[in-house]
């Protein structure tokens, strides 16, 4: 693994994470078609961590807000339970279903494959039809039911939870708010598995980890500006085509 594999990775991974693009799509078929060494999952690790701080920074307020509503009593306690109830299914699939999942990703036709599916569900979004109201908790775990399935390599998380939310009835921009919410106990989790699975084993370059998490961090914030302002434009279909062209090429290529 050398420092431009490291910050390639890193860039990949800010992006593609909070874009409807899907992050482990391009990841798999980078390493693939780069020919980038295996990263081990310390530089996996660093570079969610780089993810999950940006998100992070970006809805601080949010978070603050929630924390103290649920401490004291307020509206915004309500938003934290929904998060909770939509990290549920994740967390089931991610415990039960660990060892195929993590098999699927040691084969990049799966990866492309779920790029195809990434790039339907943004094309078909302009049909959902915003229906006024507060989201409930049923809302909250069918968005997470949908943020299991993007698990699976190439099936973009933040696009596939956004037009389940739009299919819902909710707003693009309220329903990536959700989805960038629930993406920070997700994240946490992926970091904690690998770490509990000896990440750091072995010799590991402390810069070069922190260097990809950097570049994952500033990229993922630039990402998450980029998203929102597309959605506000109610443009979600944009990344449809740049998910069918780039599976295709990739089924291709790997047939």
């Amino acid at each position: 693994m050398t420092w431009t594999d490291a910050l390639v990775l890193g860039l990949l991974q800010g992006l593609t994470e909070f874009l409807p693009i899907s992050s482990s799509g391009h990841l798999v078929l980078a390493q693939h078609g780069l020919g980038i060494d295996e990263p081990g999952a310390g530089l996996e690790i660093a570079v969610h961590l780089g993810t999950l701080a940006s998100v992070v920074l970006y809805y601080r307020r949010d978070l603050v807000e929630i924390l103290r509503d649920v401490l004291r009593g307020g509206p915004a306690a309500r938003l934290g339970w929904l998060v909770v109830v939509g990290t549920l299914p994740i967390v089931v699939v991610g415990l039960t279903l660990r060892e195929p999942i993590a098999a699927a990703f040691d084969e990049p036709l799966y990866s492309a494959g779920g790029l195809l599916v990434t790039g339907v569900l943004m094309m078909v979004s302009p049909l959902a039809r915003r229906r006024p109201g507060e989201p409930r908790f049923g809302y909250a775990l069918l968005v997470g039911c949908a943020q299991a399935v993007a698990i699976l390599p190439g099936v973009s998380r933040s696009g596939s939870t956004i037009a389940t939310g739009m299919f819902a009835g909710d707003d693009p921009v309220r329903a990536a708010r959700f989805s960038f919410l629930l993406s920070i106990p997700a994240i946490s989790g992926a970091a904690i598995l690998m770490a509990k699975d000896g990440a750091f084993a072995g010799r590991t370059d402390p810069v070069m980890l922190l260097g990809a998490g950097a570049v994952a961090f500033v990229s993922g914030l630039a990402a998450i500006a980029f998203l929102l302002r597309v959605l506000g434009r109610g443009r979600l279909f944009w990344f449809g085509p740049y998910c069918l062209v780039l599976g295709a090429t990739a089924l291709w290529l790997l047939a």
